[in-house]
């Protein structure tokens, strides 16, 4: 790497990253830092925390807001190794640490640095770092009555909330009597699946429903037309209207003359429109579609001037052709009206129907006293902005000197309110102590990722600068520090991310019109490199000839199906030992890889079973829903089996299953020519076999015990004394283990918050969509499949993006619009077809999807930063062209301003690979392969989060 591409030596970024972080940590001010990937946010969030108690400031005044728990966990610890280190520090290294945060060594801040480890550790509770959740938990469990809470509340996990969800808006369809207009509506426009989702989607509204639920049916119709820009839901009326207009005879003037002098087709096209015009107004309505035609095409488009006046007829009288294009323009505007009318019809049943589910689905969850995740942010808001409750903030007030928050671009609107009302009284009359209460923000607008959890880029910029009026309104210090030196990734690495975003397509959502972007390497005399390598396409099957009859099957393999058995070889050689990691001093191991996919799929599980076949030791995905593990199937249909024996095809899968342990041979021997159900007949020729003994027994000794034993119980019967996780193991491989435990553990779950029984766990467990999440610390010495939501906050010395030649999903049906005319309530429109789609709708669906695209484009910036040593780009190729918005294209325009080397590419499709690397001039880092670390079980709110997670 050569210091003009960056503009600093390696020692000048370091010391400047070094004074930026100062300033930004510096305890007397309140500060808001835009720290770019691998700039070291924990590290500052730490020092900041630590400035602060050498400062004097109480660690139980301390309040640190986090986006996850695992990086609550990592902060709390680096807080505890840093704290117990100095308490066992000698003079001189304490005084080196002193001044590397900015605080002049002394005898009595050794003595007050030591002291803090035991201060820290004798806390009540810990440090008070967690996320915002966990706060607001606290919260609510302090101040239940206030939040009108009982105060014995339970969360409820998301497991528990789909089932829940689920039969609330079964019920309303099936007590919908009142609305059974809306019902005949949607029934031709949406499934009973697709309409649960939308009912889950109505659940997570932007700003909550409580505007939508308080509008009466009629108030919440006009609202909806109003944003429409209709007067109506009835489309039919729109045409009624449509078909008697003034300019009617004026056009059938127009028409005559057409027929008279226009030519043959443009005169055929006359007669038909003044036989049109000659019919009563019913009859033209239902011929509607014909008069449309005659002014547009199929597609809605307007006919060309030559196909409704010829050239001679036009330059005699161009009148004609400007009544026609008028028509044109009104028959277009009351096709968008009547678009815009059925869309509104089609919300205003969806709202009748969706309401009163999601009423009933909240009014049983109060009534059980359980809160979900939305709740506690929900609940929290209302209650420290209530002026009602002004004394829990008086009450909170008096116990919180200085507010730490960490991931600011990851923070819902929700979750900045609570933020805001928490520091509203740090600057205002007798709370404004100066030099004691601070405010302190982190995060990079360009990692915000998380629009489905509500995070708002935009909302990034705007809290930033209302925090900084609040503060220098109260005359205090407020500083704005921006962080752009990694520690992370190599210089190739930085030099591609500045590449790539160099193009405005690309930058669209990065980074700020008219701004740059320019990474500083820390790591710029480590070897480092960057690789694209030529898309992978589909291998064709060989033609066999005509006349020809192929004596062996033909297989065509996909083009994602290529790319993973490729990428599995490549990954599996460069970790046999032989590559070496230059920056570590040793080899590449399976444990410095992470592949990065956009989605969980075909291809990312591909590549896992690739990996798997050539001996690699691999993770494998970072989620998996547990129904869909085999383990895990096998075990609910011996649950089926043993609910309704009598169920033919569930006892036949459960006797061909390792449980069963019956070959299909045998199965069929047993089945064939029976006049009893098949678990009768194995009950009477048991003895017959020693394989049908074996399954009968284990088969009746779970049978007499269903309608008795709770699922777990019932289960860890069939898994320990009957043999059954041994089989399970034997054939299905190691890698059945996590996916046996983790139904056990939903099986507890479900046993803490419902009635144990089987029946009811086997559909709670299908009806949740459970998944099982792999935290990254536990995959051990093996390479990492994740997505790049969920390797947020990770890197790794090797990154590989191979999802690349894909653009992002399809919109949701539903788009929001504020309906500021009327009550200001925020509200949901729903076109399910594209004949629905007005303008109006069109275009705030095109907001959509240019702000999807515009996260799409973060995304790639969250995916390419990961990297710490080496990145490689790869992809396959679609079916049709490669989209140019898509992170081939974008990486391939980054590479070609590189001006990297073209090298051949050693695939099995063959082309040219681009690499820029940089050389290894410093000395070696001493770190072992990277590998997993035991969950820590830090106090406070830092505790890992649970491995299984619905």
């Amino acid at each position: 790497m050569n210091e003009r591409a960056f503009g600093m030596s390696e020692l000048s970024a370091r010391g400047r990253a070094e004074a930026e972080q100062l300033q930004a940590s510096d305890p007397a001010v309140s500060a808001f830092v835009a720290a770019s990937a691998g700039s070291g946010k924990t590290k500052l969030l730490t020092d900041r925390v630590l400035r602060l108690l050498l400062a004097g400031a109480a660690p139980e005044r301390i309040l640190c807001l986090t986006f996850t728990k695992a990086a609550a966990a990592e902060m709390a610890l680096r807080l505890q190794r840093r704290l117990g280190d100095w308490a066992t520090a000698e003079d001189t290294a304490l005084d080196t640490e002193l001044r590397r945060l900015g605080v002049p060594p002394a005898a009595e801040q050794r003595v007050a640095a030591r002291a803090l480890f035991a201060r820290v550790l004798d806390l009540p509770g810990g440090m008070r770092i967690g996320t915002i959740h966990a706060f607001c938990q606290s919260l609510l469990r302090r101040f239940p009555l206030e939040a009108q809470l009982t105060p014995h509340f339970e969360t409820l996990e998301a497991a528990d909330a789909a089932p829940r969800l689920h039969a609330a808006w079964e019920s309303a369809l099936a007590a919908a009597e009142p609305a059974a207009g809306a019902v005949a509506c949607l029934a031709g426009l949406v499934k009973a699946k697709e309409f649960g989702a939308l009912v889950a989607m109505l659940r997570n509204a932007p700003d909550g429903l409580a505007g939508l639920q308080a509008l009466d049916p009629a108030a919440r119709e006009q609202a909806i037309t109003r944003v429409l820009g209709v007067t109506t839901t009835d489309a039919d009326s729109i045409l009624s209207d449509a078909v008697r207009w003034p300019g009617e005879a004026a056009l059938g003037t127009v028409a005559a003359r057409l027929a008279i002098a226009g030519s043959a087709a443009v005169a055929e096209r006359g007669r038909t429109m003044l036989a049109w015009l000659a019919r009563p107004p019913d009859e033209r309505v239902r011929c509607w579609a014909e008069w449309v035609g005659l002014f547009l095409t199929g597609a809605g488009e307007p006919r060309a001037a030559s196909r409704l006046v010829n050239a001679a007829l036009n330059a005699a009288e161009p009148h004609l052709l400007e009544a026609l294009v008028a028509e044109q323009d009104r028959i277009a505007a009351v096709l968008d009206q009547a678009r815009a009318a059925a869309a509104a019809a089609a919300t205003a049943a969806l709202l009748a129907l969706a309401l009163p589910a999601i009423r009933a689905y909240e009014s049983g969850k109060s009534d059980d006293g359980l809160l979900d995740f939305d709740d506690l942010i929900g609940r929290s808001s209302r209650l420290l902005v209530d002026p009602g409750a002004a004394w829990v903030l008086f009450k909170l007030d008096g116990g919180l000197d200085h507010l730490l928050i960490d991931e600011m671009q990851d923070t819902a609107p929700a979750q900045w309110r609570i933020a805001d009302a928490l520091s509203s009284e740090f600057f205002a009359g007798d709370g404004a102590r100066a030099g004691r209460r601070t405010v302190f923000a982190v995060g990079d607008r360009k990692q915000s990722i998380y629009s489905f959890q509500g995070a708002d880029p935009a909302g990034f910029d705007d809290w930033a600068a209302r925090l900084r009026r609040r503060v220098e309104d109260a005359g205090e210090s407020w500083r704005e520090v921006t962080l752009d030196v990694s520690f992370r990734s190599t210089a190739p690495v930085l030099e591609l991310v500045d590449a790539v975003f160099a193009a405005a397509n690309a930058a669209d959502g990065v980074l700020a019109p008219g701004r740059t972007l320019r990474h500083y390497a820390d790591r710029a005399a480590h070897a480092g490199s960057v690789e694209l390598w030529p898309l992978a396409p589909p291998e064709q099957a060989a033609d066999p000839g005509p006349w020809t009859l192929p004596e062996t099957y033909a297989r065509e393999v996909s083009a994602p199906q290529r790319l993973a058995d490729a990428l599995a070889g490549w990954i599996g050689d460069e970790v046999r030992g032989d590559v070496a990691l230059e920056s570590r001093g040793r080899a590449l191991a399976p444990g410095d890889v992470l592949v990065l996919v956009r989605r969980r799929g075909a291809f990312a599980n591909a590549l896992v079973r690739a990996l798997k076949a050539r001996g690699v030791p691999v993770a494998g995905l970072d989620r998996l829903v547990l129904t869909d593990q085999p383990a895990a199937a096998d075990l609910l249909t011996l649950c089926d089996a043993l609910l309704l024996p009598e169920d033919d095809l569930a006892f036949a899968c459960l006797l061909t299953s390792p449980l069963g342990g019956l070959d299909d041979a045998s199965l069929m021997e047993l089945a064939v020519g029976r006049a009893t159900p098949l678990w009768q007949s194995l009950r009477a020729r048991a003895p017959e076999r020693a394989e049908w003994h074996a399954a009968w027994d284990f088969f009746a000794a779970l049978l007499a015990r269903v309608d008795y034993a709770a699922p777990h119980e019932l289960l860890a019967e069939a898994l320990g004394r009957l043999g059954g996780r041994a089989r399970l193991l034997g054939r299905l491989g190691p890698e059945a283990a996590e996916p046996i435990d983790e139904l056990l553990g939903a099986a507890l779950a479900y046993a803490r918050l419902h009635t144990p029984s089987l029946q009811g766990f086997v559909h709670w467990l299908r009806a949740s969509g459970a998944e099982v999440k792999r935290e990254s610390e536990g995959a051990g010495h093996a390479v990492r499949v994740m997505t790049v939501h969920g390797a947020k906050g990770l890197q790794a010395p090797l990154v590989i993006l191979p999802d690349t030649t894909a653009l992002p999903p399809t919109p949701p049906p539903l788009v929001w619009a504020e309906d500021a005319a009327g009550p200001g309530v925020t509200l949901p429109l729903w076109a399910p077809r594209k004949e629905f789609r007005s303008e109006g709708f069109a275009r705030r669906l095109q907001t959509v999807r240019q702000a999807q695209r515009q996260e799409h484009n973060r995304l790639l910036y969250v995916a390419l930063t990961r990297a710490e040593d080496r990145l490689v780009v790869c992809g396959w190729q679609p079916r049709r062209a490669v989209p140019q918005e898509c992170w081939y294209e974008l990486v391939s325009q980054g590479f070609a301003r590189l001006g990297a080397a073209a090298l051949p590419a050693p695939l099995p499709w063959g082309g040219t690979i681009l690499r820029q690397s940089s050389p290894q001039t410093a000395t070696p880092e001493t770190a072992a392969p990277a590998a997993a670390t035991a969950p820590l079980a830090l106090p406070g709110w830092a505790g890992a989060a649970p491995l299984w997670s619905p």
